[in-house]
């Protein structure tokens, strides 16, 4: 081969370097078959990395879209790294699904200010449904005590859903959190102890 031929050769293998390095699609280089060993060498070289960066371009493209089941390319190391973020993130899909599934144990632990982010956003949900159930709770003890409830005018016992007359005290634990303490009010303390704890004239 010439002189002149491989200075050509070398200069389109420098067109389709630079073509890469400003993120534009390079061609293989057509370099006959009568070159220098060392020259063939670089152009198969430079060859392989034209294809290599073609085959990552379009896996992070598709990835970049949102594809994340698109295939990685193989025996591709520039790809190496885009592989992990497509397993990171088909994890973090997986485990998005399984919070909205309610299973507020998920953490991420990578991706920095991604994760820290995204795990205090699991805690708040997980808070929110926990206030959430606790007011749901609240609303049915509630509801319990709601509506006409019958009592009788004389003993002032209440009637069940049974049919069956509680005493008030009984019905109103069974049916909320309200505990009795007994004591006397000033009214019935004169009227049943009155006599009793006058002193002696």
């Amino acid at each position: 081969m010439s002189h002149d031929s491989a200075k050509v050769v070398v200069e389109l293998l420098g067109d389709q370097l630079s073509r890469l390095l400003r993120g534009e699609s390079a061609h293989i280089v057509d370099y006959g078959s009568d070159l220098d060993p060392a020259l063939k060498r670089l152009c198969e070289t430079v060859d392989r990395l034209v294809v290599s960066f073609g085959e990552v371009r379009d896996f992070i493209q598709s990835l970049a879209e949102g594809n994340l089941e698109v295939v990685p390319p193989p025996h591709n190391l520039l790809a190496s790294p885009f592989k992990q973020l497509q397993a990171n993130l088909l994890h973090l899909t997986w485990q998005t699904g399984q919070i909205a599934a309610g299973d507020f144990s998920q953490r991420v632990h990578f991706m920095g200010d991604f994760a820290e982010a995204f795990n205090t956003m699991v805690e708040s949900l997980e808070e929110k449904m926990r206030v959430e159930n606790s007011l749901r709770a609240a609303q049915a003890k509630v509801k319990q005590l709601e509506g006409i409830i019958p009592i009788c005018m004389y003993c002032k016992k209440i009637r069940d859903d049974g049919d069956y007359w509680q005493q008030l005290e009984k019905f109103i634990s069974e049916h909320s959190d309200a505990y009795f303490s007994h004591g006397i009010c000033p009214a019935c303390f004169e009227k049943h102890h009155g006599e009793a704890s006058r002193p002696e004239p």
